[in-house]
């Protein structure tokens, strides 16, 4: 996937939350070792497809470094989760704070560093303050998986939910931009 506009990244990026946010949400068990389970397969298919869509970005997009880094955050992860699945409550606190902050951190800087009136400034900043949300609010857990699971579920179809609506703003910008060049 060589110079992929940047609206398939979000849409990508949305339905890789959004499968796990709906399936936690219609799943009753929410013990830690599914937490680990459900944390562990959307960091790694999140590390995949950020790992392609970045590689598939062109070379001088702000993108580009933002998520390789997120790809390589979410691969050590995903990893570490699900090589331990029977760890329980602690590992999943920990590790979801972890994530979220490392990535929720990155994505935040990278938007504040884009310049006013970038298309994608306003919406980095927002999807690293809720990823940095998730962080502050499952450090506030202590051994309640239903909780921590449900944060997680929670805040997955919220960003999903957002991350498509910046893809369809992407777009339009996109589209515009291409069509205001010919004219």
């Amino acid at each position: 996937m060589k110079n992929a506009p940047y609206y398939v990244v979000s849409f990508v990026r949305a339905i890789v939350v959004l499968v796990p946010g709906l399936f936690i949400t219609f799943t009753p068990a929410h013990t830690a070792q599914f937490g680990l389970v459900s944390l562990g397969i959307t960091a790694l298919v999140m590390s995949v497809s950020l790992g392609v869509l970045a590689i598939g970005l062109p070379t001088h997009h702000a993108g580009r470094g933002l998520h390789l880094w997120q790809a390589m955050v979410s691969l050590v992860i995903g990893i570490v989760v699900l090589a331990l699945t029977s760890a329980g409550i602690i590992l999943l606190l920990w590790a979801l704070v972890v994530w979220a902050l490392l990535m929720g951190v990155a994505e935040l800087f990278a938007g504040l560093r884009l310049i006013k009136g970038h298309v994608n400034r306003s919406d980095w900043i927002v999807q690293g303050l809720m990823t940095i949300g998730l962080a502050l609010i499952v450090l506030t857990q202590t051994d309640d998986s239903v909780a921590v699971v449900g944060f997680l579920g929670a805040w997955a179809i919220v960003l999903g939910v957002y991350l498509a609506i910046a893809g369809v703003s992407q777009k339009s910008v996109d589209t515009a931009a291409k069509g205001s060049s010919t004219a």
